[in-house]
């Protein structure tokens, strides 16, 4: 799988394109990335006007716990590193009070 390339480094891409006249091979070197990399990223910016397209989906199964849970989760075990995980999860329905959220 290629590397990601940051949104800092898509808009370094364009601008060294379009204000600094490079070449795609010396974009490459530059951004540290292969020029049917670069070649994507300008195809972006000149079909929809911006370096992501703005017709993808996220990846992914959305999040069953939030940042406030595993943060939770992270205290009672730092508290009690002996807990099973269905003490944890007991523990984590009592604070929530949200039982269809995270129940079998």
């Amino acid at each position: 799988m290629a590397p990601f390339i940051t949104v800092a480094m898509r808009e370094a891409i364009v601008r060294w394109r379009f204000e600094q006249h490079m070449t795609a091979l010396q974009i490459s070197v530059l951004a540290g990335c292969s020029e049917r990399a670069v070649y994507k990223v300008l195809r972006l910016h000149r079909d929809y006007g911006q370096i992501t397209n703005p017709f993808t989906r996220s990846r992914g199964r959305p999040r069953t716990l939030d940042n406030g849970d595993v943060e939770y989760i992270h205290a009672l075990l730092q508290a009690n590193p002996a807990l099973y995980l269905d003490e944890l999860q007991e523990q984590l329905l009592s604070a929530c009070n949200s039982f269809s959220r995270y129940s079998d």
